[in-house]
């Protein structure tokens, strides 16, 4: 089945716009987002193996495995050059496919955006195996409302909590070649109400390019992705209209 999901085609777009999700989501969380940009951006959204329409599909637990198989799946793609976006740990999956696509792709990665995740120099695990039920659903209650409306629902918790389980293993599990770098510019965003990951912890994406970088905040907690505010849309809008076709 097809790695990619747009929701609103735009044939005439300047740049596309690759989602990559956060732990748990599916590429409808994108939808809104995709809405609202401008026509010159396409939204495309990845959908990981074991969730919404893939949920019979095996999920991957391997975050390296992971970006070797999206990358390769975007090399397959005509059209408009790709920026790329990913979410809390979307971001870490979103600069694991930049570093892949520079010897592989016919055109350069234009943009990574980076949100709601901390820089991965300074990813460090939890010592938690959430593999085991109770410490997954500890987790979801502590996390966004769709994890808590997942745990509170045994049939929603049954479809939910194996592609959880193995997001949050690939995050826990996630080491970092020292000194790992992309040659795109990176623009990281931090929400406002985001107390764990901030600007100053967004900052240190800083290091992790050579190709310039930008550091924006948004209205909203770590989950604003979910209901994208006007600011963000702009941060990503302006940015992307500076690509030359």
């Amino acid at each position: 089945m097809s790695w990619f999901r747009t929701f609103h085609a735009r044939p005439e777009a300047r740049v596309r716009l690759v989602c990559l999700p956060y732990a748990g989501g599916g590429a409808g969380l994108y939808r809104a987002l995709a809405q609202k940009l401008p026509p010159e951006i396409e939204v495309v959204a990845v959908q990981y193996p074991g969730r919404q329409d893939r949920r019979a599909e095996a999920p991957v637990a391997d975050l390296a495995a992971l970006a070797d198989r999206i990358a390769g799946e975007l090399t397959a793609l005509d059209g408009p050059p790709v920026a790329l976006f990913g979410h809390s740990l979307g971001a870490t999956v979103g600069f694991e496919v930049a570093r892949r696509m520079l010897p592989r792709f016919p055109s350069p990665v234009v943009r990574l955006f980076v949100s709601a995740r901390k820089a991965p120099a300074d990813h460090r695990p939890s010592g938690r195996d959430f593999r085991a039920d109770a410490v997954l659903r500890a987790w979801a209650e502590r996390s966004g409302e769709a994890a808590r409306r997942a745990a509170a629902d045994p049939d929603l918790w049954q479809l939910a909590a194996p592609s959880l389980a193995a997001d949050l293993m690939m995050s826990e599990t996630y080491t970092v070649r020292p000194g790992a770098r992309v040659t795109c510019p990176v623009t990281a965003i931090a929400g406002t109400g985001d107390h764990g990951c901030g600007v100053a912890e967004m900052g240190r994406w800083a290091a992790h390019t050579i190709g310039g970088f930008e550091l924006a905040e948004v209205a909203g907690d770590h989950y604003f992705i979910d209901d994208p505010a006007a600011d963000l849309c702009r941060v990503v809008a302006g940015l992307v209209r500076e690509v030359r076709v």
